[in-house]
């Protein structure tokens, strides 16, 4: 019941993000001419792939949706009044809340495989190829970085009563470390660059000739990443034990 219930919350977001997703793939595939053409710079398909699926919109579109999917939780049931019904579950709140970061994660992920058949399937289609190993490491990426973006947000959501007000604070904040990212300290350490990681933007492995990942990925740094979502999500229960309903 309860499993069913977070996912009948989450679902029309998901369904939603990943129709937009879709879409956003299609017409970035299907206007690779154009846009390549009226380009200031001569530019390979795969190229273009990676700066407008991987680099720009598909990327923001991903981040995004991720942030939204982390910004439920029983603090916005209380300000709706339906909390009562879900503490009325013969269930654990620490299970209510686990619950709903997996299924949440599972949105976020489900997101994220969009472009792994988006984008082969429609390259085949305009005559173009762009590989399959390629989508399917940078979906490992968009997973262990989106994962980030969630748990913060779901921890904002669990700390914070109001509608969308997780949502609010979550951009900012993220933007606010885009800008830490750029001290000189910050700078040397690479690996801390969620944003650059995300596409393989100047690092060790990914290749600014030829747009591809060429290395293997920086597992350590996406486990280490999983695991810090992870401290969001345990913060945001000890958050809810305590609290009066």
């Amino acid at each position: 019941m309860l499993w069913y219930k977070s996912f009948r919350e989450l679902r029309t977001i998901t369904l939603v993000g990943m129709a937009a997703m879709t879409v956003a793939c299609v017409l970035i595939v299907l206007n690779q001419h154009t846009m390549r053409t009226h380009a200031d710079a001569p530019m390979t398909y795969i190229a273009y792939v990676w700066k407008s699926v991987y680099s720009s919109i598909g990327r923001d579109i991903f981040l995004i949706l991720s942030i939204i999917l982390g910004s439920g939780g029983l603090l916005q049931e209380r300000n709706h009044g339906t909390a009562g019904f879900t503490l009325a579950l013969p269930v654990s709140r620490r299970s209510i809340v686990i619950t709903r970061a997996v299924i949440g994660y599972c949105g976020v992920l489900a997101i994220a495989a969009v472009p792994i058949f988006a984008v082969p399937l429609t390259s085949r289609y305009v005559g173009e190829f762009y590989p399959a190993a390629q989508t399917a490491g940078f979906f490992a990426l968009w997973a262990a970085c989106g994962a980030i973006f969630y748990g913060f947000t779901f921890l904002l959501a669990h700390r914070i009563e109001g509608d969308y007000i997780a949502v609010l604070l979550a951009i900012p904040s993220l933007m606010l470390y885009g800008v830490l990212l750029n001290l000189p300290w910050f700078a040397r350490l690479r690996m801390l660059d969620i944003f650059d990681i995300i596409n393989g933007e100047d690092m060790p492995f990914f290749n600014e000739t030829q747009h591809l990942l060429v290395a293997p990925l920086p597992w350590f740094a996406l486990a280490i990443m999983l695991a810090v979502s992870a401290v969001f999500i345990v913060l945001a229960i000890r958050r809810i034990q305590p609290l009066d309903f």
